[in-house]
């Protein structure tokens, strides 16, 4: 690696601590790999530092070009500061309070808008390009057989709960923003490593700890009903890598299947690979007020500008996430023997 960071092309990634934001990392740590290791630093933006430093360093080895900096999106100075340090040819804005069941509307409108702002008030004077993380649901509904394109309107009036609406006013900040900027719409992603406040790994943490004897053999459930149009976080976060590319700036993208699926038989995937029968029990708890009946987006811009496709079958993502709590499970039963 050159020793001068000013040969060093700078991807900065906020939000680097959370589900979304390792699995990002991750690969542009592995796409830094296998290009022979080129002049590229990753900087990582995270509430705490040293799980995220922990998480990488176990996994690529403590000379990766990763940088871990503790940070908070809302601090002004700081994010001014951090920002001005490393001046970032590349910022992937990650951190988000990321739950469509949050209805927490004044922190989620604080972290989603005003967290937003200060991050492109700090890259605007270096005119970074920047790589703004919206979401699907800011479509509200969309048909099965029809699913969103990028040239509908979006829903401006909030129908759908607080995450939804942030998400709508997140993108309307981007026309203030100087420098080359692009928008990119994910739509629902679960994969290893989502915490449980999520619907598939919830399911799967209730079978992993039913199989353990940790629970009886009840899951608890949300709207079965919904249809979602379900990605695998790594083809999603493989979707950020492409939007790296020059000819992504000033566009907006659907990272989507067009192929929504029912929750009910996403649930009856996990079910199938769980090793104790399971009853299902529908909890109001569970119910959110303001769902989404259909999210389902059109991936054609995408897969024509940069050939991106899901490579990842859904199969194949509950598999993983099922192994990934059964794993958690295990850690936990061993935790008090270790102790």
């Amino acid at each position: 690696m050159p020793s001068s960071r000013s040969h060093q092309y700078c991807v900065f990634v906020t939000g680097a601590g959370g589900f979304v934001g390792r699995h990002l990392v991750a690969h542009l740590l592995e796409r830094h790999r296998a290009s022979g290791g080129d002049s590229v630093r990753i900087v990582a933006l995270a509430h705490r530092r040293d799980p995220v430093v922990e998480h990488f360093a176990a996994a690529f080895g403590l000379d990766c070009p990763l940088e871990v900096v503790e940070a908070d999106v809302l601090d002004v100075p700081t994010m001014s500061h951090v920002v001005a340090e490393h001046c970032p040819g590349t910022v992937i804005h990650l951190a988000a309070r990321a739950s469509g069941a949050d209805l927490d509307q004044a922190s989620v409108f604080a972290v989603n808008v005003e967290g937003t702002r200060n991050v492109l008030n700090a890259a605007a004077p270096f005119r970074s390009s920047v790589i703004l993380v919206s979401t699907g649901y800011v479509y509200g509904n969309t048909s099965p057989e029809r699913p969103a394109v990028e040239t509908d309107p979006i829903d401006a009036a909030g129908r759908f709960g607080p995450y939804a609406a942030s998400k709508v006013a997140m993108e309307a900040l981007a026309s203030t923003y100087p420098g080359p900027l692009t928008i990119v719409r994910p739509f629902q992603h679960a994969g290893p490593g989502q915490p449980p406040r999520f619907a598939i790994p919830s399911f799967a943490r209730q079978l992993a700890r039913i199989e353990a004897g940790l629970e009886p053999p009840v899951l608890r459930v949300g709207n079965l009903e919904a249809l979602r149009d379900m990605l695998d976080v790594r083809d999603v976060v493989r979707a950020y890598g492409a939007m790296m590319e020059p000819c992504a700036a000033g566009n907006t993208y659907n990272i989507s299947t067009g192929r929504p699926v029912r929750m009910g038989d996403i649930l009856n995937g996990l079910r199938s690979s769980c090793r104790t029968p399971t009853e299902v029990i529908a909890d109001p708890a569970l119910m959110r007020p303001l769902d989404i009946a259909c999210s389902s987006g059109d991936p054609a811009r995408i897969r024509e500008t940069f050939a991106w496709s899901p490579r990842i079958p859904l199969a194949v993502t509950l598999a993983d996430t099922l192994e990934y709590w059964r794993a958690q499970t295990a850690n936990e039963i061993a935790k008090p023997l270790r102790t």
